[in-house]
């Protein structure tokens, strides 16, 4: 597996009590005016604009090939309002998708793209008293779970100026993200830190982060995807089947190539018969008429410390239709 001893033993912590980490890299591109919401809609798989303001939702954004470029979560905070969260490699390059859109599609004088990803620090409460330490933080916001649900955002304050916290997860336990603006990230730290003290926090890095996520079958755009994926080789057909509206990708996938029958398809797998963790990169093979072929690889792959058992994730050919079967891995030979 991937992660060390250091980052099992904070992942544990995670699942049993409570983790806090740095979220800063990831996106926060303000989108707001009349039109917001036709421009994030178009720039997303999902519609976007269905949004309660106070609820967030994720989705993936596809080149114009079809292909899942990145994933990430949109929240909405008013009619007028949105903030488009990206992987922190994408920043860059999303914020130019909306602008070429926002000019090229929309009329230009009804909304704004406006890259605040700098100016806001963004920590990480997550695992199950995530909940209470937030709640020593004093932030003003209610934190109910009726009023502030799984995938909802709300406004408060810390220290004398807007803090957001949002109920968003990356590892599958309740988690609460803050939101400040960057010169009180230091502030924030340390009053974190100070109320894990009696919860038993644990600090956590993005090693033990990218094991949370493969327990819970989460992907990273680029790592447990490639330059073929679609969302429905991940499982994800509603909006391709359903979705009235134009958005980025759309028609590249109703190509014939997109709906090739023996795609590569997003699947968990588990090593057979206590076997250690499988290669990652590791390709799975067919064996059929004494030749060797590949039918996908390994993109993922860790030594679970919270199910004892080592895991992985990989992009196999028909792989949603063959769950429940025992497939061969051969790795450098």
């Amino acid at each position: 597996g991937e992660a060390g001893g250091e980052s099992r033993r904070e992942a544990g912590q995670a699942r049993e009590a409570v983790a806090i980490f740095d979220g800063s890299p990831l996106g926060k591109i303000e989108v707001f005016g009349p039109q917001a919401g036709d421009v994030v809609d178009f720039n997303s798989y999902q519609t976007i604009s269905t949004l309660k303001p106070g609820r967030v939702r994720y989705g993936f954004m596809l080149t114009e090939g079809g292909v899942i470029y990145d994933d990430g979560v949109v929240a909405r905070l008013a009619d007028d309002h949105y903030v488009v969260s990206c992987s922190s490699g994408h920043v860059a390059g999303v914020i130019l998708r909306l602008e070429e859109w926002r000019q090229d599609r929309f009329d230009p004088r009804l909304s704004a793209v406006h890259n605040l990803t700098p100016h806001w620090a963004t920590l990480t409460a997550c695992g199950p008293r995530s909940k209470r330490l937030v709640a020593a933080l004093s932030l003003g916001v209610d934190l109910d779970d009726a009023v502030l649900p799984h995938m909802a955002i709300a406004v408060g304050s810390f220290e004398g100026v807007p803090a957001r916290v949002a109920r968003v997860s990356f590892t599958g336990d309740r988690s609460y993200e803050i939101s400040v603006p960057a010169a009180k990230a230091p502030a924030l730290w340390a009053a974190m830190n100070e109320a894990g003290r009696a919860l038993d926090a644990v600090l956590m890095g993005s090693e033990a982060l990218l094991l949370l996520r493969a327990e819970k079958g989460y992907i990273i755009a680029g790592k447990d995807t490639d330059g073929t994926t679609m969302p429905h080789d991940l499982g994800l057909t509603g909006p391709r089947d359903k979705r009235k509206g134009e958005y980025a990708g759309k028609r590249s996938l109703f190509t014939d190539n997109a709906q090739r029958t023996d795609r590569q398809h997003f699947v968990g797998l588990t090593v057979a018969d206590g076997g250690g963790a499988l290669p990652t990169g590791a390709h799975g093979v067919d064996n059929r008429d004494g030749r060797r072929r590949s039918i996908g690889f390994v993109t993922s792959s860790y030594d679970s410390p919270v199910l004892g058992r080592p895991i992985a994730l990989g992009l196999i050919e028909r792989g949603l239709e063959r769950m429940g079967e025992e497939i061969e891995f051969v790795h450098l030979g």
